[in-house]
Formats: structure tokens, C-alpha cells, sequence
């Protein structure tokens, strides 16, 4: 799954909490944070052990973080 973090996170870490996959981490958190600037908008990162369980996007208030299928990109 290819998980797309924007500049919107705020970092508290729920996103991480929530993960029932272990796949986000506090660090792959601060590392999208740290790759953002005004210029680029969304950190995106491949990482196949995520599962697309949603729990990440439904607990994320600011709606900084989404997961996409690159299968289903291919299809649009």
C-alpha cells in the first residue's frame, strides 16, 4: 500500500497508536514531516506490510494521512 502522509500532520502519534499492523512508526512519522516543505505537499512512501485496515485514516482528525492501492491507481 502506498501511504501518503501530508503537510497537515501535526504529529501526535495517533495515527501510530492505532496502527494494528505495527507499519507506522513515530519514526516513518517524522521522517514524511521532515521531507515536507512548501513545496512538496504529501510525503508517500510504499510499505506492503500495511493492510488497509483504515484505522490510521478514521483516527486522524486533521486528515493528514490516506492509504491507496497502487493497483487501483493503475486502473484510473
Amino acid at each position: 500500500m502506498l501511504i501518503n502522509i501530508t503537510n497537515d500532520c501535526d504529529k501526535c502519534m495517533e495515527c501510530v497508536e492505532t496502527c494494528q499492523t505495527e507499519t507506522l512508526t513515530e519514526e516513518l512519522i517524522n521522517t514524511a514531516k521532515n521531507s515536507l516543505n512548501s513545496e512538496l505537499y504529501y510525503f508517500r512512501k510504499y510499505i506492503p506490510t500495511c493492510t488497509y485496515c483504515e484505522s490510521c485514516e478514521s483516527v486522524c482528525e486533521k486528515h493528514a494521512i490516506w492509504i491507496v492501492n497502487p493497483e487501483w491507481e493503475e486502473l484510473q
